[in-house]
């Protein structure tokens, strides 16, 4: 097996015509592969037609794919999950243990002795037929189809070609494939929780009308809510820092880390394996730093009670709800809310020490209270962060990434009104005029 880093190429030590060779048998790869860097070319020079502004790699949207008789690099490229000669096939992709006459033509992009290769064992991959969600290693069965889109990144066990598309931050592609699978970076010193994106709880099965896992499941962020474009649960990213279990790529990712809130005390860490580009955020040590999860003084969710600014029975105050609803450690024991503009320009961890103004900025500078919801290309931890209809985009293991262009509804946190109403699974709240699922901490 071999471990396809964060920058690499999309077939990392092969040349170009090899991986034509795997691709079809024939034909030539005219636009730049998924995962490969975009060069001067941009969004132009890559075959999904974006390069991302974060990485400068070549890289898939989540929901979008190229139509039949579009130039591709490997089959997830494709509405079809079909790419034969490097060319977008009007024919669905042929499903495991079924007879093929290409690499190309098969959903793992494996044609073996005139049969697909499954790719994945213990599920199928996405392109593959399905009856039911819990067939599929995405957990989304639709239209018959086991489909790679259920949240903003690929799933555990999905088909992959580089580490940027993976939730769990790690693409693992046997050698002389271009394929290969999703899975998570060994960190040790981290929990095992649920990472950003990944689909938790009912997943697919949600509806609007059921309750959602209590204390936020098994994510990281304690935040199992409703994907705006799919209705599908998956684990939310936080705002401001990462919190322990959250894959990152440097110290000042996590909370506790770097130059961050408390981070004199805790010392956390982002825990990388040798070899690994991405890590996962550690425990660090004596209490928990601001931004942390944390236990709500009227709740009895099984996390820390213990904050570096003061324990929650003394001083309800330290945990506070952030902008998604997500109780945070914060930088002190009191927060006068009366005015959150009085807050703008301080250091925060979250947006619970913003009073609900976004808490944003970089690796490098810190995060900061925002004035207001962030507008396209402006700086976002979640999509909370952007004004209404504007996703957040973040590379998996990225603390921070951009407000992307205008949606056709609001997400999860995002203000909504008749002008900029929810995205179909999410509620319009009465009160604080947010997006919102059926909310239980």
């Amino acid at each position: 097996m071999k471990h396809i880093l964060l920058l690499g190429l999309a077939c990392l030590a092969l040349t170009l015509m090899a991986c034509g060779d795997k691709n079809s048998g024939g034909g030539t790869l005219t636009c730049t592969a998924t995962g490969e860097m975009c060069g001067s070319g941009g969004d132009a020079a890559c075959c999904t037609g974006n390069c991302d502004d974060l990485t400068g790699v070549c890289s898939r949207v989540a929901g979008q794919c190229l139509m039949s008789g579009d130039a591709c690099s490997s089959g997830p490229d494709c509405c079809s999950f079909s790419c034969v000669d490097f060319k977008c096939s009007g024919n669905q992709c042929t499903s495991d243990n079924q007879s093929c006459g290409k690499d190309g033509e098969c959903c793992s992009g494996v044609c073996s002795s005139g049969v697909c290769a499954p790719l994945n064992a213990a599920c199928r991959t996405s392109g593959n037929t399905c009856g039911t969600n819990a067939e599929c290693c995405s957990g989304y069965c639709n239209s018959g189809v086991c489909n790679n889109a259920p949240s903003f990144c690929t799933q555990s066990g999905d088909a992959c070609t580089s580490d940027l598309e993976c939730c769990g931050g790690l693409c693992t592609i046997a050698m002389g494939q271009t394929l290969g699978t999703c899975g998570l970076v060994p960190s040790s010193g981290a929990s095992g929780c649920a990472s950003a994106g990944e689909v938790c709880g009912a997943g697919a099965d949600y509806n609007p009308s059921m309750p959602l896992p209590t204390c936020g499941g098994e994510c990281c962020s304690r935040a199992c809510f409703p994907y705006g474009p799919t209705g599908i649960l998956v684990c939310q990213p936080p705002s401001g820092c990462r919190p322990t279990g959250e894959l990152c790529t440097t110290d000042q990712d996590c909370c506790g880390g770097g130059t961050n809130p408390d981070a004199d005390r805790t010392h956390v860490m982002c825990r990388k394996e040798p070899g690994y580009n991405l890590g996962r955020c550690d425990q660090g040590n004596a209490c928990a730093p601001a931004g942390d999860i944390c236990r709500l003084a009227t709740t009895s969710c099984n996390d820390t009670d213990r904050c570096c600014a003061g324990t929650v029975q003394q001083f309800p105050e330290v945990c506070r709800q952030d902008s998604l609803g997500i109780p945070r450690c914060g930088s002190g024991t009191t927060i006068d809310c009366t005015d959150p503009s009085t807050h703008v320009g301080q250091v925060c961890a979250s947006s619970a020490d913003c009073c609900g103004l976004p808490c944003t900025g970089s690796p490098e500078a810190g995060f900061f209270c925002q004035a207001g919801c962030q507008n396209t290309g402006s700086n976002c931890t979640t999509d909370a962060d952007c004004c209404s209809g504007l996703p957040c985009v973040i590379a998996p293991g990225a603390s921070t990434g951009q407000c992307g262009m205008m949606g056709t509804c609001s997400a999860y946190g995002q203000a909504c009104d008749a002008t900029h109403p929810c995205c179909d699974a999410l509620t319009c709240d009465a009160t604080s005029m947010t997006c919102q699922g059926n909310i239980i901490l």
